[in-house]
């Protein structure tokens, strides 16, 4: 049966997915995916904080779990079923929250000429920062006052994401839903 699992998921990769040059941004996945990705950049097309989200985002991909790889050569937001299967709007809010997590890390490592501790670009205090992009992104685009509320209460307290350091760190992220 391992076999068969690797087997399917490199024809899925290699014959399924797809990749798409978007507003700028590589996109790989699925075509329903791409389609949604399409949209949610749409939405965010005219907003001013676009400039920046494609400046901290170079690949947006499909995956079984949204997080951000802003280590990466080319920062890549790999993004879950959940989130991108949501409204444009909410999608739209996940990319820029994403892209700021990103933008916190190139900060950090500019700043510190090396790669910079987690605590730079995830954890709490960064998942404020990155709440308080997006709330802002999404009022912007016109979210309704029980969006913006519901993040504004993750803000208070944004836990949700686990751990981000380490083993733990890694465990926390294999264990997300979204």
């Amino acid at each position: 049966m391992p076999f068969l699992a690797a087997l399917t998921t490199f024809f899925c990769r290699n014959f399924f997915y797809t990749s798409q040059t978007i507003d700028g941004i590589e996109v790989r996945g699925r075509a329903e995916f791409i389609r949604a990705t399409r949209e949610a950049l749409e939405v965010l097309e005219n907003n001013i904080q676009f400039p920046d989200i494609q400046r901290y985002v170079s690949i947006i991909k499909q995956g079984r779990r949204s997080g951000m790889h802003a280590n990466a050569r080319r920062p890549t937001f790999v993004v879950g079923k959940r989130t991108w299967s949501h409204s444009p709007l909410w999608y739209a809010g996940a990319i820029a929250h994403d892209a700021y997590h990103s933008k916190l890390y190139h900060d950090a490592k500019a700043a510190a000429g090396r790669t910079p501790a987690a605590d730079c670009w995830t954890g709490k205090e960064a998942e404020r920062q990155c709440l308080a992009f997006q709330i802002e992104t999404v009022k912007a685009l016109g979210a309704e006052p029980r969006t913006v509320a519901y993040l504004e209460e993750l803000r208070k307290n944004p836990t949700y994401q686990g751990h981000n350091k380490g083993l733990r760190g890694c465990w926390a992220y294999f264990l997300r839903r979204w």
